[in-house]
């Protein structure tokens, strides 16, 4: 029965085009959420005979180790109705574990550079970033809130014959000509060893390994993008900052970070079948912050610190995210 139920949800996923499923539990029993498009849902209650071990029967399912908390861990899920990639996490919750699927859409719109919504100016810093044969890019933004679709957009944008493009890890999309691998350290090393010009990948919350290793590839005259999960461009400054490489390989290294978070875009203005739009912040280090960190870096953890830089970071050209969504609702987008 657990195969069935699974398998009816999964083939409701694919209809209603549900961006993740949430079960968990509480005193009345366990329940199912579907995120849809546009912020909506469907709330389900499952059977009370598929509550006992209901996690441990989807780790078998899909030949996971028992008590394995999984962590975005790439899944497939094939039957006659359903044909589909997400990404598994299993957590400890109150009322046992909750289990949480992001859908993978693999007809996800593919959108370019100039329409995600970056400002002129932001753009040309971000363009002009990329043009770079070295670097750390860093793409970072809350849970769904649209990093990878920025990531596939940039690397649309370079992707060219002359350029050899590796991404390490599993990702929500497939752009022919660049090379996909797992992200292991074989296969780090397989790529620092051949002629790589740019290697991408999609950093799991407190991988501070992939961090590591992503500023120590910058390091060796490659272009690195990643993509980190934070509130914005600062918050995932601090989480570079934070890991036990030197300071200077660091900064040397950094070319730029950008923070985004979606909005809706207003039903008259929306077009074709777009309905949501980035907003977008862009922290580019200059002589003075990189100066400020330099001094005062073990001062990284105090919220004087963060004061501070952010006082002189807007001085320098960084401007938060309310700045651009001020802008577009001044222009009628949001």
């Amino acid at each position: 029965m657990i195969n069935k139920t699974f398998s009816g949800l999964f083939n409701f996923a694919k209809q209603e085009k549900a961006e993740r499923i949430v079960i968990s539990g509480s005193e009345k029993g366990h329940s199912c959420r579907c995120h849809l498009p546009d912020g909506e849902e469907a709330i389900f209650n499952l059977p009370k005979k598929l509550e006992n071990d209901l996690a441990e029967n989807l780790r078998a399912l899909l030949k996971i180790a028992p008590g394995e908390l999984a962590a975005e861990k790439y899944c497939q899920w094939r039957d006659k109705n359903n044909d589909l990639n997400f990404k598994l996490s299993i957590i400890p919750d109150k009322f046992g574990e909750k289990i949480i699927i992001s859908i993978i859409q693999e007809d996800k719109e593919s959108l370019s550079l100039n329409q995600l919504g970056w400002q002129k100016n932001d753009l040309e810093l971000l363009k002009n970033s990329s043009r770079s044969k070295s670097g750390l890019i860093i793409i970072s933004s809350p849970e769904r809130q649209g990093r990878s679709t920025t990531l596939q957009a940039i690397l649309n944008h370079l992707n060219q014959e002359n350029k050899n493009i590796y991404f390490l890890g599993a990702s929500e999309f497939n752009i022919q000509g660049i090379n996909f691998l797992e992200n292991t350290s074989e296969n780090w090393n397989r790529v620092l060893g051949h002629d790589s010009d740019i290697i991408a990948l999609e950093i799991k919350e407190g991988d501070q390994e992939s961090i590591k290793r992503a500023i120590m590839a910058a390091g060796t005259g490659r272009l690195v993008l990643i993509t980190i999960k934070s509130i914005n461009s600062l918050q995932a400054l601090y989480q570079i900052l934070k890991s036990d490489l030197p300071l200077k390989l660091i900064l040397d290294n950094l070319k730029m970070i950008s923070g985004q978070e979606l909005a809706v875009l207003k039903r008259k203005t929306a077009k074709a079948k777009r309905k949501r739009i980035g907003v977008f912040e862009t922290f580019v280090p200059r002589p003075e912050t990189i100066s400020f960190i330099s001094k005062n870096h073990k001062k990284l953890a105090t919220a004087k610190f963060w004061e501070d830089f952010f006082q002189l970071a807007n001085k320098n050209g960084y401007q938060p995210l309310t700045v651009d969504k001020n802008q577009k609702k001044k222009d009628g987008l949001v």
